[in-house]
């Protein structure tokens, strides 16, 4: 099931069936059976076991319940809170069932609305759910399936590792701050004191004595028995670097470090070889995706860009109609907050998936090094003589403009286009122009009444004052116009 649903369609696709509304936890399923008109056909909440046994239970008595009331069909609605639920939607969906999701925000603001107190509990939730249903307001449960749910499982899996290398990273660095200040700085840049040379001494000395009891020879004969090759500069240099702070490390509780130091180590090899074969599996799995090869053509974006990307939302084709949802999911739409005479500012709605407009924001900053053509839309936001804009909002719409790339790109089976793109530019400012020129043309035309009005007569003071007046604002048409912009419309020169 697509994403191809407006509000009104989805109410009409549940009008006729059963509400099943499923408040998942861990142990138990809490159920009410429900309709589109909000009548609850279990006041007291049915239990139901979260296994194998407790889903057989859930189906014979949603088919009771089917059977006596008169429905033919049943929608299982739910919330997708942690993992819990994962299990009995996928079995719900493989036998063909229509299966929904309500979202977390909603559910929490409609609790009030459910019997007009603030009460929450397990009894509770499921009415919530099941009236967010009626309402329309709910998500086709998506599967990923094939190449997509590889590439899910694949990216959620180096991103753990990931944080794991940098976990036992840090803790390498807050070891060595105190019982070995100075090594850090003989090692350079990049990989610095995680790097093949740095680890095989600290597996043989982790506090400063052992470093100086092995000495330059030592430190050789430790990397030439890895198999590594170290300078003598570089050993001389480590160990200075213990001379100078031998007296600044903390010594106390020497075995324990030791220990300590080893523990470190053997986490932090294990998560740095598992990242690398978790890289190289999403590395060999996001190139089978369709569409993938035409973001990675453009140059700063990637393997893992992309693979996040098709990670969080899928098939494009399959989920979305437009790129409008796209830019929704990333929670990067506008929103504006008014009421009467207040206009709020505006700002994105931030509800969508955190994790890819942190991707957006991350591959930005590179193509803005890496690919020229980016400079100049960025430039365009910032100096436009409409509603310029500040350089994080410059940047917020440049990711929105991204994501809608990547749609066309995929969606279209098309590689980057640098020209079309730079070319959106002129295209919006000759959609301002258009709009002077309306303007302007409506103001000819008041412009035009007025004179026939008056047509025979001598023009007053106040005839004369209208007519400059209008003449006026045409002129500023004009000008915004020849500028590329509209500021704002021209008021009714007649009426006022």
């Amino acid at each position: 099931m697509s994403m191809h649903y407006t509000t009104n369609e989805k109410i009409e696709q549940v009008k006729n069936r059963l509400f099943v509304a499923i408040d998942v936890g861990k142990w138990l399923l809490h159920v009410k059976y429900m309709d589109h008109t909000r009548i609850v056909f279990n006041q007291k909440t049915y239990r139901f076991s979260n296994s194998s046994k407790g889903f057989k239970d859930l189906l014979d008595c949603t088919k009771t319940m089917q059977e006596s009331i008169g429905y033919d069909e049943a929608v299982f609605g739910m919330e997708p809170t942690g993992h819990y639920w994962l299990n009995l939607a996928i079995k719900l969906e493989s036998m063909g069932l229509m299966v929904v999701t309500v979202n977390q925000n909603h559910m929490k603001k409609i609790e009030e609305v459910v019997d007009g107190s603030q009460k929450k509990d397990d009894n509770k939730d499921p009415e919530g759910i099941g009236l967010l249903m009626a309402l329309g307001d709910w998500t086709p449960y998506y599967r990923p399936e094939g190449i997509y749910a590889e590439i899910r499982k694949a990216y959620r899996l180096l991103e753990g590792c990931t944080e794991d290398t940098t976990r036992y990273t840090n803790e390498l660095h807050g070891y060595l701050d105190k019982h070995l200040p100075g090594y850090e700085s003989c090692f350079g840049k990049g990989k610095g004191v995680t790097c093949a040379l740095s680890l095989a001494v600290l597996k043989k000395a982790a506090l400063p004595e052992d470093i100086l009891d092995l000495g330059i020879e030592g430190i050789l004969n430790i990397w030439k028995e890895s198999g590594l090759h170290g300078t003598k500069i570089r050993a001389e240099k480590i160990i200075n670097a213990m001379l100078d702070s031998k007296g600044y490390a903390i010594i106390d509780g020497a075995e324990t470090a030791r220990y300590e130091l080893g523990c470190i180590i053997r986490k932090l090899e294990l998560a740095i070889e598992t990242e690398e074969g978790a890289e190289k599996l999403v590395r060999k799995t996001v190139v089978l995706i369709p569409g993938a090869q035409h973001l990675l053509g453009i140059k700063g974006i990637s393997y893992r860009t992309v693979a996040g990307f098709f990670a969080i939302v899928g098939d494009l084709k399959k989920r979305f109609s437009n790129a409008k949802q796209l830019v929704k999911l990333a929670g990067l739409n506008i929103i504006i907050r008014s009421s009467g005479k207040h206009k709020g500012e505006a700002r994105i709605s931030k509800r969508g998936c955190p994790e890819l407009r942190t991707a957006l924001y991350r591959v930005l900053t590179a193509l803005l090094e890496n690919t020229p053509a980016f400079k100049p839309l960025k430039d365009h936001f910032m100096k436009r003589t409409d509603n310029p804009l500040k350089p994080i909002k410059a940047n917020i719409a440049m990711c929105n403009k991204l994501l809608r790339i990547f749609y066309a790109m995929v969606t279209h089976d098309e590689d980057f286009d640098e020209k079309k793109m730079l070319g959106d530019i002129k295209r919006m400012d000759n959609t301002r122009v258009s709009s002077a020129v309306t303007e302007a043309g409506k103001l000819a035309n008041q412009l035009d009444l007025v004179l026939y009005g008056m047509k025979g007569e001598v023009i007053t003071g106040e005839g004369m004052e209208m007519i400059r007046k209008i003449c006026r604002a045409m002129k500023g048409l004009v000008a915004s116009a020849e500028r590329g912009s509209v500021k704002e419309a021209v008021p009714d020169a007649i009426g006022s």
